[in-house]
């Protein structure tokens, strides 16, 4: 390269960043669906704790659909192997 170094680790740092947002999105999902189901009989807005679920659901399948279309390569975490199908 004339101006520089070859930026060749960008895309494995970005990887590595969408492997991060995975695994805390699961956590985020997974708490708010232990939540749903620990507040199903107190006097909160049940809509509102249900919205919550599937907000942190949707994140978690975007950013697990958007993994393995760029056939992002990372660890895989045994809370994520005990999820239920996409």
């Amino acid at each position: 390269m004339i101006f520089g170094k070859k930026k060749t680790g960008l895309r494995k740092e970005y990887d590595r960043a969408l492997v991060f947002q995975i695994d805390k999105a699961k956590i985020d999902w997974d708490t708010a669906r232990n939540s749903e189901a620990a507040l199903l009989d107190g006097q909160v807005n049940l809509r509102l704790i249900q919205a919550q679920t599937a907000l942190a659901r949707a994140k978690f399948n975007y950013l697990y659909r958007e993994a393995r279309r760029r056939k992002t390569v990372g660890h895989m975490q045994t809370h994520v192997l005990k999820t239920d199908r996409i």
